[in-house]
């Protein structure tokens, strides 16, 4: 025969099992620091089609890129050509300057010194299209990626 004791201590083993069970029991996936910022789209991942383009020189290649969430921030490592064979690559912070009906807006600046001095980036960003206007001292142009 139980005890009253003996009772409410197997009723507390019973609760702790049942709170147990409950949180190795929830639904694995996204957290909110993994989400997207609101409104605006998941512009993260792999960006393997694209291109840049110089107003000035005409200069183009391929350009692809992987962007990394960080906040609300972005770190997005660009790789493309130069002269259809040189690889360049260079990273930079994406800084949200406003979201929302599913886009990114962003600005960055990069100090290049190999390539003129510091680049400004301004452009923005769809789940699928990836646009941004770059200018330098000596060069201005267009990055454009899809997927």
């Amino acid at each position: 025969m139980l005890t009253a004791e003996s009772r409410w201590s197997r009723r507390g083993l019973c609760h702790a099992m049942l709170a147990l069970v409950m949180l190795v029991a929830q639904p694995v996936g996204k957290s909110v620091a993994d989400s997207p910022c609101p409104c605006g789209a998941d512009i993260t991942g792999c960006w393997e089609c694209g291109s840049w383009r110089s107003y000035c020189t005409g200069h183009h290649g391929k350009l692809r890129a992987r962007i990394v969430r960080c906040g609300c921030e972005y770190e997005c490592h660009f790789s493309g050509t130069f002269f259809k064979f040189i690889a360049f690559r260079y990273s930079v912070t994406l800084q949200t300057t406003g979201v929302g009906d599913g886009v990114v807006y962003f600005r960055a600046s990069k100090n290049i010194p190999f390539f003129g001095g510091s680049f400004d980036t301004c452009g923005h960003a769809t789940n699928c299209k990836f646009v941004a206007n770059y200018t330098s001292k000596k060069d201005r142009g267009l990055f454009e990626m899809s997927r």
